[in-house]
Formats: structure tokens, sequence, C-alpha cells
């Protein structure tokens, strides 16, 4: 897709503010077929607000949709199906909630994002240490979104960077929770602190840090990628109720305007 059509990130905190905390919500139909996108906030505390939002919105999705071709997309990957609300936020905050939502209504899944070996495939020249780092604050990110009392900080960890082991893109690097506080240390110049938010460090619309850069350069390829399945979909007549983060909501919206005609 031509990505001149996404939202210029340099214009991101302006549109931002008129959401505030959000959630954001836009809607695309036509006389066949309906687009419902949702821009959510990755909490996985069944309590945040967002979720009566959420179950509001996905009813109203299912009533203008009705005897249409439906299909519901999540971000990052496919999610278990767990077997109640509480526990699939818990676990996958909204897409897990979206996913229960869809088979109990019978409305298949589908995950439309680049997978992580993909992003580094396509942009070989980035440094890897610094590539790791940026994967851990984002997990360390939505750790901290979980309602108290969180797991273990340390236990937790030490699973993640067992899990990333397994992965191919990891295959050459040692990983550990130590090796990635001196990681920290190294790239961004202070000690690691679990307590300290890194959603400015992950934020792909700030520039100050190389950790900033890497996420804008992967977000870039991410939101071109969704927006363009999303016309994919769009153009095979289906109806879709797409459940991504605020931030790919906001920068996606002004493209899929122009795309879905």
């Amino acid at each position: 897709m031509d990505t001149s059509l996404l939202l210029p990130r340099e214009k991101y905190a302006e549109v931002e503010k008129k959401y505030g905390r959000g959630p954001s919500m836009f809607e695309i139909e036509n006389d066949r077929q309906s687009l419902f996108y949702f821009g959510a906030n990755h909490s996985c505390n069944p309590a945040d607000p967002q979720y009566p939002a959420l179950r509001e919105y996905w009813v109203k999705f299912l009533k203008a949709t009705e005897i249409k071709d439906r299909i519901v997309l999540v971000e990052g990957s496919l999610r278990k199906l767990m077997e109640d609300e509480e526990t699939a936020i818990a676990n996958s905050s909204e897409s897990g909630l979206i996913t229960l939502l869809a088979h109990k209504a019978g409305v298949s899944v589908a995950c439309p994002d680049i997978s992580n070996e993909e992003l580094m495939r396509q942009l070989p020249d980035i440094n890897k240490e610094e590539v790791l780092l940026y994967w851990f604050l984002n997990w360390v990110n939505n750790f901290q979104k979980h309602a108290d009392p969180k797991p273990n900080f340390e236990k937790s960890a030490e699973i993640w960077c067992e899990n990333q082991k397994q992965r191919i893109m990891w295959k050459d690097v040692g990983i550990s929770l130590s090796v990635l506080k001196k990681l920290y240390k190294k790239i961004l110049g202070k000690e690691f602190n679990e307590n300290e938010n890194p959603n400015d460090l992950v934020n792909p619309n700030k520039s100050e840090t190389r950790i900033n850069q890497i996420a804008n350069a992967y977000s870039d390829l991410r939101d071109a990628n969704i927006a363009s399945e999303i016309e994919r979909y769009w153009k095979e007549g289906k109806s879709i109720f797409a459940v991504f983060g605020m931030g790919h909501s906001i920068i996606q919206e002004p493209a899929l305007r122009k795309l879905l005609k």
C-alpha cells in the first residue's frame, strides 16, 4: 500500500489528544459491509474501563453485520481460547477477550500482523542487542499493566527469557535478566528499574532513544501491513472487527478511510 496514506507520526500527538485515555473507535461502512476498529490500551486488568466499551462495541458490530460475512482481526498473534472473560483478559488483554467473544458468536479470528522474525528479516541492519532490549521493554510495559497483585517480576522475566531462547531469531544471543539489565545500562545509560514505566521508550511516535527509533521502524512496517491486510479482507467482502492498540488505530485511520471506498 501507499504508506503516505498513514498518519504522519509528527501529527500523532495532536490527533491523540481528542481521545484522551481512550479507547479510540471508528467505523467505515457501505451498503455491503462494515469495519469496526477498536483502539485499545493493552490492559490485563479485567476492571479496566475499556472492557465494558469493547463488549458494547462488539454487540453493536454483531447487530450491524448480522447476515454478513464477518471476521475478527487481532494484534501480534492468535490467542489461546480461554474458558472465561476474566482469564482471557488477564492472559492476553483485549485480544484474549475478543477471541473468546468471537468464538461464542461463531466468528473466525485472524492475525494480520508481521511476526517478530519477519520484522528482523525486513530490517537486517538494526542492531540485534537493541532489538532484544526493545522486545524486553515491550514485555515489561505489558507486565506492568497486570492487575495487582502482580506475579513476581524476576520469575516472570526469566520465563520470558527462556521462551525467547527457543526462537531462531535469538539463536546466537545469550538471554537472561542480568544480560538485559546490562544492555539497558549500555544502550540507555542508566540502571534498569522494574517499576519505571517504559512506555515512552517503546513509543514509536517519539525519537529520543535508539529504542524509540526501533519502535518507529517496526511500527511503520506493521501499520502498513495491517492496513493492507484489512483492505484485502475488505475486498473479499468481509465485515471486519479489528482490535489493535490505540496507536495503530490513530495511524491507520486516514489510510483506511481512503482505501475502503
